[in-house]
């Protein structure tokens, strides 16, 4: 037998995915009087309820709401940054005289770590007035430009691209919330229907245990058996009522926890509508190099890692850049007018000064560099650290790659054994119910073997649960989970937005 669960089945096509959310969000929520319908239950839909109703994954998306609200922000720091004021003086020296006015100002920061400025202004000079001008306007045109400390694009485009790479890091967490909720749903699934499998092993072990007994009535009223030898059967229909009971509360438990991950009402029921492992599709085994490259190229802690180690290299930069002395280049023009109104006094502008100035600054004595010299320090520590925890994951994904292929192939061994053991134990037990009917065994061997068909049906199960998990957790360790499934994150990122548009409520009904 191939390996289950490394090719992608048929990816969920969109409509499906939103036609069931619409579904959801369409159905009225039930009271606590009212018993729910049972619901057909897939291990896909399973996957889209959850995605639909946990409340972890609506924390992260209102999350990733400001997260990308803040990337916008900081997306506008090239963009012109515009700010208006207004003013009122009052001086009194031979006598009282009032002015007001107001400003604007517009700066531009551009990538070479320069800023442009515009500013404007416009004042009513009062009483002081010259008769023939009573408004003043001023226009100043400013540019600086560092040349050391804070020049060049990499140093000025480090908080925009620190912010990017920061966003690309909140995507990929935000996935990986997806995936571990995805497994848990799987897991959650499977283990009900385990329980449910595990209830009707019981049941039919119940029920070949009463009919042994039908059996062995016939056989003590045709004197072919002694009725004592009746108490070990009777005794083991005991058992298997209380094995009925244990493996019942064991379904409720399992239902319970999977209403719990789906965030549904407790009374809800489901009925299965496939049979476990029905979504799995069989492929060729997967060889550990392979498993590795589609770690290294999906998983996506490896890429926080790699990330991670960029913005330290960002960090480092500026932190290096901070060390240099701070010699800027500042270019200005002035234009000053004045008129008996506001437009006359902007209209006529002239130019009335030039500025060139060349400003050096020079950290002199530790005290006064050692900051610089101490953030520096830290940032190429951090990029040396994060370099080494990125060796540490690379180093981790190994070993769990190799485990989680080797667990896969054992599982899947496991399963066949496990197949072999009860399909033996089935034909020991039946044929020596053959051997009961024509007095040739005993009532204690019947019943030893019938434990033994139930263990081997138990185990089959487990082997078969075990198997179907350890390739569900190999698709973790590589990174495919959400390939494997048809889930675009996007699509999950923007599901509440687009139920609160539509006016869907939040989760499910009452608990």
């Amino acid at each position: 037998m191939g390996l289950s669960g490394i090719a992608p089945p048929k990816a969920l096509a969109a409509g499906t995915v939103i036609g069931l959310l619409a579904l959801l969000a369409a159905s009225p929520c039930r009271s606590d009087s009212t018993q729910p319908e049972p619901i057909d239950l897939t291990v896909r839909e399973v996957i889209v309820l959850a995605l639909r109703h946990s409340r972890s994954l609506e924390n992260a998306r209102l999350n990733r709401a400001v997260e990308r609200f803040a990337l916008r922000i900081a997306e506008d720091e090239f963009r012109p940054r515009v700010t208006l004021d207004a003013y009122t003086e009052r001086n009194a020296t031979d006598r009282v005289n009032e002015t007001a006015g107001v400003g604007s100002a517009v700066r531009l920061r551009i990538p070479t770590g320069g800023e442009l400025a515009v500013a404007s202004r416009v004042a009513d000079l009062g009483d002081g007035a010259p008769a023939f001008a009573s408004h003043a306007g001023t226009v100043e045109l400013t540019f600086v430009q560092p040349l050391l400390r804070g020049a060049g694009f990499g140093v000025a485009r480090a908080a925009l691209r620190t912010a990017r790479v920061g966003e690309q890091i909140n995507i990929l967490a935000f996935e990986g919330a997806v995936i571990d909720l995805t497994s848990q749903a799987i897991r959650a699934y499977r283990a009900y229907v385990q329980a449910g499998r595990r209830n009707e092993i019981a049941e039919r072990s119940l029920e070949r245990a009463q009919d042994l007994l039908e059996v062995n009535r016939l056989l003590v009223k045709a004197g072919r058996m002694a009725e004592r030898d009746i108490i070990q059967t009777e005794a083991d229909i005991a058992r298997r009522e209380l094995d009925v009971v244990a493996a019942r509360g064991g379904l409720d438990a399992a239902r319970l926890r999977l209403i719990d991950l789906l965030d549904l009402d407790t009374g809800t029921d489901f009925k299965l509508a496939e049979e476990l492992g029905a979504d799995q599709a069989e492929t060729d085994q997967i060889d550990v190099p392979t498993a590795l490259e589609l770690a290294l190229a999906n998983r996506p802690d490896h890429h926080i890692g790699l990330l991670s180690v960029e913005n330290a290299e960002i960090q480092a930069l500026v932190a290096r850049n901070q060390r240099l002395w701070d010699l800027s280049l500042t270019l200005g023009r002035t234009f000053m007018g004045s008129g008996d109104d506001a437009d006359a006094a902007l209209g006529g502008l002239d130019l009335t000064g030039n500025r060139v100035s060349l400003d050096l600054s020079v950290p002199v004595g530790r005290s006064a560099a050692g900051q610089a010299q101490l953030a520096h320090r830290r940032a190429v520590a951090n990029l040396q650290a994060q370099r080494n925890r990125l060796d540490d994951l690379r180093q981790r994904i190994g070993i769990e790659v190799r485990n989680a292929v080797r667990d896969v192939q054992l599982a899947e061994q496991r399963m066949e054994l496990a197949r072999r053991a009860k399909s033996l134990s089935l034909r020991k037990t039946e044929i020596e119910r053959e051997k009961l009917n024509l007095g040739v065994t005993t009532n204690f061997q019947i019943v030893t073997f019938e434990s033994d068909l139930v263990n081997a049906e138990n185990a089959e199960l487990d082997a078969l649960v075990d198997h179907l998990n350890a390739a569900t957790a190999l698709d973790v360790t590589l990174g495919t989970t959400l390939q494997r499934w048809g889930i675009e994150i996007d699509r999950v990122e923007q599901s509440a937005d687009r139920a609160e548009r539509f006016g869907v409520g939040g989760s499910g009904g009452p608990r």
